[in-house]
């Protein structure tokens, strides 16, 4: 937080100052004979710079909130340098070298203006689609993930149990998260219900290994219960995949 606050400060003190000498150059110097190309290339300039200040901030801001670069800042940092370099290059042959109709620059320069605007709040629309798309991804493959992470626990529950059917239990675990991995990994709203059923079933799974560890001496049928509960999760598993398949 320091760091980034002392970035910001620097970058605010390297603004300042530019901006100061632009307008004391601009002053001292002078720009053209037409008073009003010389008001709208200082502002053109102007808004350019701060334009630079503004985004810097930006960058620096939502660097340091998201830990990388974001593409998208990247395409925006290349549109705003075009800009400036394009209303500086406007500023030299329009006001100075062909010393255009005031109001034809100061149109010109404006439209150089909009136009930036206009391609960065593109940018920024497909930048904020993205990252909404992102979202609903990660929230939609979040179930599939807690899945394994249960089945992951059963299994070492399950490699901790002391009866020579350990083997077994561990062939009928592993053979059922096998059946996970390879599932989409994508869900859909419209399966909530389906979501919600294969954890119930996973729980119910793992109450029933973690009482075959407590039992002195687990029942006959405890393979033949095991069978079932994890072919019952990976029917509803099959569901799950094909009523998803359906909905894309």
């Amino acid at each position: 937080m320091n760091k980034h606050r002392s970035n910001t400060g620097l970058v605010t003190f390297i603004y300042i100052a530019i901006f100061t000498v632009t307008i004391l150059s601009f002053f001292m110097l002078g720009f053209s004979e037409s008073l009003m190309r010389f008001v709208v290339t200082l502002l053109a300039i102007g808004i350019a710079e701060t334009a630079v200040y503004g985004y810097s901030i930006l960058w620096l801001r939502s660097a340091s909130e998201a830990g990388r670069t974001s593409p998208v800042l990247v395409s925006g940092a290349w549109i705003i340098a075009l800009y400036v370099i394009v209303v500086i290059a406007m500023a030299v042959l329009l006001d100075w070298l062909l010393e255009l109709s005031p109001l034809w620059y100061a149109v010109v320069q404006l439209f150089m203006l909009v136009t930036a605007v206009a391609v960065l709040e593109a940018i920024g629309l497909y930048g904020r689609n993205a990252a909404s798309g992102e979202r609903r991804d990660a929230e939609a493959s979040r179930n599939l993930r807690h899945q394994l992470q249960e089945l992951r626990g059963i299994r070492e529950i399950a490699s901790t149990w002391k009866h020579p059917g350990t083997a077994r239990l561990m062939e009928l675990v592993d053979a059922l998260e096998e059946k996970f991995r390879y599932s989409d990994p994508i869900s859909n709203p419209e399966l909530s219900a389906t979501e919600d059923m294969i954890n119930q079933q996973i729980s119910l799974l793992h109450d029933h290994v973690a009482l075959l560890l407590v039992l002195k001496e687990p029942p006959a049928d405890w393979e033949t219960e095991t069978q079932e509960l994890t072919e019952s999760i990976a029917g509803t598993l099959q569901r799950r995949n094909r009523e998803l398949a359906a909905l894309k």
